[in-house]
């Protein structure tokens, strides 16, 4: 029990290491580079937020979880009002496709950012 826990710990701390073994599993199994991308980068989304959360957490000492729940609440209404305005069928699971992979590109981004602040911050 003690291993699933530290691989799980290790892989919420540092999810791209995730992404990258999902990507190469899923690659393996479907033969496909953008089907395996897409599918590696909704898996590990999760794992994004958990380190998003906690690295905010660490360099802020604010804890965002209800923030970021709020957030894609308010992202996918804009989404779901953006397909009605547009006159087109309003399709709920692409729009909650649409933004858990958005958030992917932008928990990444975040996550990028504040990697060195919590290496500078854990050093100094």
């Amino acid at each position: 029990m003690d291993i699933i826990a530290t691989i799980l710990a290790l892989l919420s701390t540092i999810p791209f290491i995730a992404f990258i073994i999902l990507f190469i599993v899923l690659k393996k199994l479907t033969n496909q580079a953008t089907r395996s991308t897409k599918m590696a980068a909704d898996l590990s989304c999760f794992l994004f937020v958990i380190a998003f959360i906690g690295l905010v957490d660490y360099v802020f000492n604010v804890f965002l979880m209800w923030e970021l729940m709020l957030f894609y609440i308010v992202f996918l209404a804009l989404i779901i009002t953006y397909q009605w305005r547009k006159g087109e069928e309003i399709y709920i699971m692409r729009a909650i496709r649409f933004v858990w992979r958005a958030s992917f590109v932008m928990l990444s981004v975040a996550y990028f950012l504040l990697v060195p602040i919590a290496i500078f911050l854990q050093l100094y």
